[in-house]
Formats: C-alpha cells, structure tokens, sequence
C-alpha cells in the first residue's frame, strides 16, 4: 500500500544456453547494480525476499528466477526461456512463480510497448549484445552480457519513475481490492466490482437490442439497423470534405453509461455505477458526495488531504472502468463477459443511438459531417442544434459536451482530419487527427 517504506529493487535475467545472469539493484540513482552469474538456488531463494519489481517480470523472469531456484541449469533454463517466448507454451509457467514479483511495470502501465520501445521514447540508452541468444556464450563475453542486463535494470527504473502515476494508482487499486500490488489490473477490478463471486455472470442482464431500437436484427455475426450495416464495435461515418463552423459534441462516458443504462451486470451495476460517481466526486473535489458507506468511503477520507494519493485513487478508478468494457466484449472467457452477449450490446447501443442521432440532425437540415464512436461533428452548427443534441441524447440517457468549434476542418476519411479551432484556449490552433500523424510533421 503508499507508504510501505520497504526499498524496492528493480531485476531482470538474461538466458543463454551456457549461462544464468541476474542483475538487480535497490531503487535511486545512487545504488550499485549487483551481477550474480550462475548464482546457486539459496542465491535466488534470497532474492525472492525483496520487493522486486521487474519488466514483464510476471509472464518472463519470475518463472526464469523459479526454475533457478529449483535448481535448473543454464542449459535447462535456456529451455524454459525458449518455450516461453517462442512457443508462449503453457509448460513454461509455474503457477507459484507468477507473484515473486512486488509488480510488474508492463503489466501495471497504461502505456503498453516493449522496454526498448521505452528507451527510444525516454532517451533512454540501449545497449545491444550482438550474440545470438540461441549459441553458447564465450566466457570472454559474460561482463558484456552483465552489463546489457545491467543496461535493462537501469532502463526499467526510469520507465518506472516515467509511469510513476501508473504505479500509484496500481498500489491504491490494490487497497481497495485486498489482492497484491502486482494481480493484474483485471483481478483487482473484478475483485472490486464482484467481490468474491466465482460466477458473477449468473447475475447478469442480456437485452434484445431490438426492444429499444425498433428494426435492429443481428443475423449471422452481422448487424443491420435503419438500412445500414452497423459494426460491431463503435459506429463510424464519414462524409469527407472541407467545412467551416463545425461543432465537436461527445457523448460523456459513452460506454460506462450504457452499461448502467442496460444494467450489465444485473444486482453488481450499483457498484459499478457507485466507481464512476465516486470518480467524478473526487475530480470536482466533492467528496461530500460519497456516501458513508460506499466502497471507497474510507480511503478518500484517508487521502484526500493528499493530492498526489487524491489524484492517484481517481486515476485507478479510471483505469477500473475504462478496462470493463473491453471485457465484456472481449473473446476470451473472463468474469466481466457475458456468453450471451453475442453482439456487444454496449458499443451497440451507443452505436445505435449514434445513428439515431445521425438521421435527426439530417432531418433538421443540417449536414453530419462525422461520426466517430461517442462523438459527432456538425458544420455550420448553430446554437439550437447544438441544443438540439444535447436534449436528444438525455432522452437516451446520454449527457454531451460540447468538446470545441472548429473554425476550419478538412476530413480526409472516416479517421483522418485537419482542423483549426475557433475559440477556447487553443483558438487559432491547428490539429491533426490520424494514424499517419503519430510521426512528426509541419503544418503549412
């Protein structure tokens, strides 16, 4: 939890078919790593004392460092590490290795890529070997390969330091849900929201979508409403062009909405719903709000007269409800989805309501010039149709916000546009929205 004083010691491994490291060091730029090469199981028996913090450390070095501790050798590990990464074969895990670990940075950051994508990001330095991992390595070369695993150390400390928010959210998650700083995002939400319940589905709700949109079918994995083929995930339109005055309007929590509206998770919605009114309160600083005794009650009595902790249980009551939905539509068995619930019926609806919208802007005389999930963008926009959507979408159940105006907009395709806002605090500013401007360009 924050505030355990215990040092934090940050490892990695390095596998070869003739040689075992393990690098690891105390937290702070002023500690030494220490190098252990081959080192004896009572050697990684010791080590499974501290609070280790590695890099993919739960699906990777823990299960490494216990077969270590089993006594493997290095031929035997080289083994192990090759069903793990080459085949991500199951027989590469131990069940009991996965919580050696204090945390794992991969897995409690909201920013998922590789260690030396980090690197790159951070300005961080990266140092290659230039062995092949799959020969045996010449004795004359083992410092170096110490000192690339030392490199990797050093490397996670920063990346840790870099999502350092990430962290204490994940610390403040694992408060509220009783389970270890380093379960997986996933558990510690099912914990919160379903307690201990082995099958909380058993409770869940499934509606026929086409009780309240009137002409939807969905048929042979395809879904069709008001002579249109919708996704199945978020609804998408585009009419490109260059247009002026277009009015950017989002639907406010498109998703966690719908699965209140729908009542998803039948008897466990109220908890769900009290994560996301106990978010907001905490955001305006009304904490008032939050009822004696709610789930939450008495850790923001704990921290809210600390605005970094403060912060750090919104910011993990975000995660929470940001990971639900993308589990409940997701392809494997987990306790957030539903079996029946075959064509995603959150995004469906939002998707479905988005259409219903689409056509009455239409039918007022107005052009939608996009529609990208939980947003739309309406040129020439005056005040009455943005008052308009917005007493649309409360008869659905949706509050909007009116994002920006944007005094010129040129869309390109249905997730490509350059626009110029009209007012605000970035009025007169350009902005570029697409996959092909992740990489660095001048607007001219």
């Amino acid at each position: 939890a924050p505030g355990d004083d215990e040092p934090i010691v940050f490892f990695d491994v390095e596998v070869f078919r003739n040689l075992f490291i393990v690098v690891w060091k105390y937290q702070g730029k002023d500690q030494n790593c220490v190098r252990m090469i081959n080192p004896k199981p009572k050697e990684i028996e010791e080590l499974f004392s501290k609070k280790l913090v590695g890099f993919n450390c739960r699906r990777y070095d823990n299960h490494i460092l216990y077969g270590a501790y089993l006594g493997y050798t290095p031929e035997e590990l080289y083994k192990l590490s090759s069903k793990i990464i080459d085949n991500d074969n199951q027989n590469g895990y131990f069940r009991e290795a996965y919580n050696i670990s204090y945390a794992d940075v991969y897995e409690f950051s909201s920013v998922k890529k590789s260690l030396k994508a980090f690197q790159i990001d951070l300005g961080i330095h990266h140092q290659e070997l230039g062995h092949p991992w799959d020969q045996p390595i010449p004795e004359e070369l083992w410092l170096k390969a110490a000192e690339y695993c030392e490199n990797d150390v050093i490397s996670t400390e920063v990346v840790f330091e870099d999502r350092k928010a990430d962290f204490i959210a994940r610390q403040i998650l694992a408060e509220l849900s009783g389970l270890r700083v380093n379960d997986t995002t996933q558990q510690h939400t099912a914990r919160i929201l379903f307690g201990g319940d082995p099958t909380p589905q058993d409770q869940f709700v499934y509606t026929d979508l086409s009780t309240l949109f009137p002409g939807y079918k969905f048929d042979s994995g395809k879904s069709f409403y008001r002579g249109e083929e919708v996704g199945e995930g978020g609804y998408v339109y585009a009419e490109p062009g260059i247009y002026e005055d277009v009015a950017l309007l989002d639907v406010a929590s498109m998703h966690p909405t719908s699965i209140e509206l729908l009542n998803l998770f039948g008897k466990y919605t109220k908890k769900f719903s009290d994560i996301k009114k106990t978010r907001i309160a905490i955001k305006r600083k009304e904490y008032s709000k939050i009822e004696s005794g709610s789930f939450a009650a008495g850790i923001v009595d704990k921290y809210k007269d600390n605005p970094e902790l403060i912060d750090g249980l919104a910011y993990a009551l975000k995660i929470a409800i940001n990971i639900v939905y993308g589990l409940t539509s997701a392809s494997f068995p987990n306790k957030f989805r539903d079996p029946n619930n075959i064509d995603n019926i959150v995004a469906k609806r939002g998707a479905l309501f988005m259409i219903d919208l689409k056509h009455a802007v239409q039918e007022k005389g107005f052009k939608v010039a996009h529609i990208k999930t939980d947003s739309i963008k309406i040129p020439n926009a005056t005040p009455e149709i943005i008052s308009f959507v917005f007493e649309f979408g409360k008869k659905y159940g949706y509050d909007f916000e009116h994002e920006a105006t944007f005094s010129r907009f040129c869309l390109v395709n249905d997730a490509v546009y350059i626009a110029k806002y009209k007012d605000g605090k970035k009025a007169g500013k350009w902005s570029a929205t697409g996959a092909q401007f992740a990489h660095p360009f001048v607007f001219k």
